[in-house]
């Protein structure tokens, strides 16, 4: 039993779904910066303005921080304006839009510390974290990720948004996470994760204006 201590999104916000794209870091990344926009921000513009710094980029590869840092300095137009695709875009990549309005900060990369992560999220600052994927991610139980120290074998690390830290009782940090996989994980596309599975499975922590205390 988790006890909630700060929720982040005053109330629920929709989990999107990413689909079978490598696309988890650009749902997050674009989740982050929600708040600077009055309509939902999209994934799609993030994502292919990033492959375009990655050199011989293919469909399937996934983007890479150092593009991702140089992208997110564009900013996001509106979902409705650029949408989600279903499917990768082909390559050569066509030339980006110039006349849409962008909205939000440029992305942070940090260390995964606990306590910072504690601290930004009680500041009502949703923090982005890249996790190494366990089979229990995979099937949340009563929207509650449980702890395995076996990481699945050949899986790259998976981008979810923090939105709510609480406690269980043995007084165990918990934090509620946003994925990118639909309402059908977890509990709405939410789940608790603890912060012994954060300790030992994150590769790092990112945010931007808003989702870091420093």
């Amino acid at each position: 039993m988790i006890t909630p201590e700060i929720l982040v999104d005053a109330t629920p916000v929709e989990a999107k779904n990413q689909g079978n794209r490598p696309t988890c870091l650009a749902f997050a990344i674009t989740d982050l910066n929600r708040r600077f926009a009055d309509e939902e921000l999209g994934p799609e513009f993030f994502y292919r303005a990033t492959i375009a710094h990655i050199p011989n980029w293919q469909p399937g590869d996934g983007l890479q921080i150092p593009a991702a840092l140089k992208s997110s300095a564009l900013g996001h137009p509106v979902e409705r304006l650029f949408p989600y695709l279903d499917h990768e875009p082909g390559v050569p990549l066509e030339a980006l839009p110039t006349h849409l309005e962008h909205f939000g900060c440029p992305v942070q990369f940090f260390e995964p510390d606990v306590d910072w992560l504690i601290s930004n999220i009680r500041a009502q600052n949703a923090v982005g974290l890249a996790l190494r994927l366990t089979l229990e991610f995979f099937q949340p139980q009563d929207g509650i990720v449980s702890f395995s120290e076996s990481v699945l074998p050949g899986t790259m690390v998976h981008a979810v948004v923090a939105v709510g830290l609480g406690y269980d009782g043995d007084d165990e940090p918990w934090f509620l996470i946003r994925n990118s996989w639909g309402d059908a994980w977890g509990q709405h596309g939410h789940a608790w994760v603890s912060s012994t599975y954060i300790a030992a499975h994150a590769a790092c922590a990112f945010g931007v204006v808003h989702g870091s205390t420093d």
